[in-house]
């Protein structure tokens, strides 16, 4: 069996082409200090883990796999397995979608409205 050797730095190159971004913007996104990234990979260093935790939890897309071993595909998504993101974009409509389906449908529901509607009433 050959020596490791670590080259998480070219992956984390590859995230930020990958991601259209430049070392700084990375940076700023995973929250790590100015030049940390691009001292790593100009040095071809290894990251501590706490680094490669912030680049998982900043990017939830990165197969941790891949960017540990590069074993795999980098995107989870190509990698067949379910998207860690999920668009929430219409969660307002959907959830006054579903009361209104349960107001209108619901006659448990209804005969409480209609209690509580008569008790304001009375006051």
């Amino acid at each position: 069996m050959g020596d490791f050797v670590d080259e998480t730095y070219k992956r984390v190159e590859e995230i930020i082409n990958y991601k259209r971004l430049n070392i700084r913007s990375f940076e700023e996104i995973i929250q790590v200090s100015n030049n940390s990234i691009g001292t790593a990979i100009r040095r071809k260093s290894s990251f501590k883990s706490n680094v490669l935790n912030k680049i998982l939890n900043s990017f939830p897309e990165i197969n941790p796999t891949w960017l540990l071993t590069g074993k795999g595909e980098m995107s989870l998504a190509i990698s067949g397995e379910p998207p860690l993101v999920y668009d929430i974009s219409d969660i307002d409509s959907r959830i006054k979608d579903n009361l209104l389906h349960l107001l209108q449908e619901d006659e448990e529901v209804q005969e409480v409205i209609a209690v509580k509607v008569s008790e304001v009433l009375k006051k």
